[in-house]
């Protein structure tokens, strides 16, 4: 699996549960989702990067309303025993502790799990 190395804004938040720390890409980010395992991020999903064959399923899955990307990381969870999810804002009280940029290591999701769907 191809390993991308890049900034991402992190934004940490204080929430009735304790600090929560969030991969934020813009407001501007459509088609793009960053992918957490056991909430920490692990993949950078960008249907619009082709470059990764992943990426491209995921974006013919979508185009062909076969599947949402909420029912692929679903699938996936079942199929490979994973627990990915995305990372969501806090939705209540939210006050905002700090925001940085932080070096990541993220690739697309692995290409056999997504392909584990198709079949």
């Amino acid at each position: 699996m191809m390993i991308i190395e890049g900034k991402y804004r992190q934004l940490s938040f204080y929430t009735i549960r304790g600090i929560t720390k969030f991969i934020d890409l813009g407001d501007f980010s459509y088609g793009e989702w960053i992918v957490y395992d056991c909430w920490v991020p692990k993949y950078h999903v960008n249907v619009f990067d082709e470059q990764y064959n992943s990426n491209f399923l995921i974006k013919s899955l979508i185009e062909n309303k076969q599947e949402t990307l909420d029912s692929i990381i679903d699938k996936i969870n079942v199929n490979e025993g994973v627990k990915l999810s995305f990372g969501y804002r806090p939705l209540f009280i939210e006050i905002v502790q700090k925001s940085e940029l932080v070096d990541l290591e993220l690739g697309p999701l692995p290409e056999q799990w997504v392909k584990n769907i198709i079949e």
